[in-house]
């Protein structure tokens, strides 16, 4: 379901923070959101709504400025990518043997504790 302008600020500000039309504009003018503008308006997608609620506290709790933002998004995006990633390690692991599980469940203790 898309979300109009509109729905994003009022979701956004009834969380405690504070975004204008302008500001949600800019961050996807910036390719901080993949906003989709349409016979004028723009459309967010629930990710993307909430990819600005994180750059609406990145900028006021954290005092992040604008020119750090693009950074910080993609150390992030790199941090959920490898989660998924691990996510799917832990998968293919749960479907080896016991023995060969714990096995490698031990080197990765040994690796870690290095």
């Amino acid at each position: 379901m898309l979300l109009t302008l509109d729905e994003v600020v009022t979701r956004i500000d009834s969380e405690g923070l504070t975004v204008s039309q302008a500001q949600l504009i800019y961050f996807a003018e910036q390719q901080w959101v993949r906003a989709l503008q349409e016979e004028g308006s723009w459309y967010f997608d629930e990710q993307d709504a909430a990819r600005a609620r994180l750059i609406c506290e990145l900028r006021q709790d954290m005092a992040i400025n604008d020119e750090a933002v693009p950074l910080v998004l993609r150390l992030l995006d790199q941090v959920y990518a490898l989660r998924g990633l691990l996510g799917d390690v832990q998968q293919v692991l749960r479907q080896l043997p016991a023995e060969e599980r714990a096995e490698i469940e031990d080197k990765l203790r040994a690796a870690l504790e290095s």
